[in-house]
C-alpha cells in the first residue's frame, strides 16, 4: 500500500482519500472512490495538479473485502454478519441469549494491525435477536492480505470469538423461608418480581414454596425440588456466612457451595451452589428490585446452560458496581 499525493495523471486506479468539493461547496467526488480515467478531467477542472490517494498492491485487500472476511471469521454460533461497505461488517444476534466473547483472542486480533479493529459489547451481555453485538471496521482503504489471514488463523483456533448461547426454557423453583407470621408478606414481596424476571427470560417459575427459616426445613424443600432445572432460595434474612442457614441447608441436602459473596453491588451477598447439576441460588434481597443487579448477571447465564465456577463470579468485580437501589436498608447515599 502507498498513501500520499500523486500527480493527476497517475491517479487512475488509486483510491481517493478525501472528499473533493467545487468552489460552490458542491461535492464532486467522494472519498473512497476508485478513480477512473473518466474522473481525471473533473480533478483538473478543480485546478488540482496532485491528489491524495491510496494505491493498493496485489498483496493488499480492499477495505470492504477485508471487513467481510474478518466478520465471517469472528462470527460464531447464532451470530449474523452483514458487510454494508465502507470497510465495516456488522455482527448481530440471530436469537436471544447470552453473548460470549473470547476476550484474549479478540485482543490478539485488535493487536494485529493498526487498521483492523473490532468493537464488541461487553462479555455476557444478554442480547435480543437483531441486537448489534460487534462492529468490524477496517480503518484505511485497504490492508495487507496477510494480516487478514492472520485474523482468520486466530479465529479458527478453538472456540469462536463471538457467539450467542440461547436461553433454554427451564423450570425454576422458588423457596421462600421465614416465620409463619411473615409468610404472606414474604411470599408477596418475592413472588411477583421473581416471576416477572423468570418469565421475561422465557422460563417457567413454579408455584413458590414457603418453609421455616432453618437449615433442616430448607434442606427438605431443596430436596423436594431436585427435579427443577434451577432452585432459588430467598429468605427473611440475608446470607452472612458460608455457615449460615441457607448454605448449611444446601450442604445438608447433599449439595455443594460454589461461592458465597460476589463482587457485584447490589447483590454482594448472593450464594451459588449446586445440587448435582441443578444450580441453587441463595438470592439476595435485591432480587425484589426491578433495577439491574447481580441476579440479572448470573441467572441468564445459568438459563443458557452454563455451569458457573467461582472464577466466573470473581471476574464480575470489574464493572460490578451497579446503580444503587434506594430500597436497601443502607443505600450508598445514606453512608457517604
Amino acid at each position: 500500500m502507498k498513501f500520499g499525493e500523486a500527480p493527476i495523471e497517475e491517479a487512475a486506479g488509486a483510491i481517493l482519500a478525501h472528499k473533493l468539493y467545487d468552489d460552490a461547496g458542491k461535492l464532486i467526488l467522494n472519498k473512497g472512490r476508485l478513480l477512473a480515467e473518466a474522473d481525471l478531467p473533473a480533478l483538473r477542472q478543480l485546478g488540482l495538479e496532485r491528489v491524495t490517494v491510496m494505491q493498493l498492491s496485489a498483496a493488499d485487500l480492499h477495505e470492504d473485502e477485508a471487513a467481510e472476511r474478518i466478520g465471517a471469521a469472528v462470527a460464531g454460533a447464532n451470530v449474523r454478519m452483514r458487510a454494508p461497505g465502507v470497510g465495516r461488517a456488522n455482527l448481530t444476534a440471530a436469537e436471544r441469549g447470552v453473548l460470549h466473547v473470547d476476550v484474549p483472542k479478540l485482543e490478539l486480533v485488535n493487536n494485529i494491525y493498526d487498521g483492523i479493529t473490532i468493537a464488541s459489547l461487553r462479555e455476557y451481555t444478554l442480547v435480543d435477536a437483531g441486537d448489534m453485538l460487534a462492529l468490524v471496521k477496517v480503518v484505511p482503504f485497504g490492508v495487507p492480505a496477510a494480516r487478514v489471514v492472520d485474523v482468520e488463523r486466530i479465529a479458527e483456533a478453538g472456540a469462536a470469538i463471538l457467539q450467542v448461547r440461547p436461553l433454554f426454557r427451564q423450570r425454576v423453583a422458588l423457596i421462600v423461608s421465614g416465620t409463619e407470621a411473615t409468610r404472606a408478606r414474604l411470599l408477596k414481596s418475592f413472588h411477583e418480581p421473581v416471576r416477572k424476571r423468570i418469565e421475561g427470560w422465557g422460563s417457567e417459575l413454579l408455584a413458590p414454596a414457603f418453609t421455616q427459616h432453618n437449615a433442616e426445613a430448607i434442606a427438605s424443600a431443596i430436596r423436594a425440588h431436585a427435579a427443577a432445572d434451577m432452585i432459588l432460595v430467598a429468605g427473611i434474612s440475608a446470607i452472612i456466612d458460608r455457615e449460615d442457614v441457607v448454605p448449611s441447608a444446601l450442604q445438608l441436602a447433599g449439595g455443594s457451595i460454589t461461592v458465597h459473596g460476589v463482587p457485584v453491588d447490589p447483590g454482594t451477598l448472593l450464594m451459588l451452589g449446586y445440587l448435582g447439576d441443578v444450580p441453587v441460588v441463595g438470592a439476595p434481597g435485591c432480587i425484589k428490585s426491578p433495577k439491574t443487579n447481580v441476579i440479572d448477571w448470573i441467572l441468564p447465564r445459568l438459563l443458557s446452560g452454563e455451569r458457573l465456577t467461582r472464577a466466573n463470579l470473581v471476574s464480575m468485580g470489574h464493572g460490578g458496581l451497579l446503580q444503587d437501589i434506594a430500597e436497601r436498608p443502607m443505600p450508598r447515599s445514606k453512608t457517604d
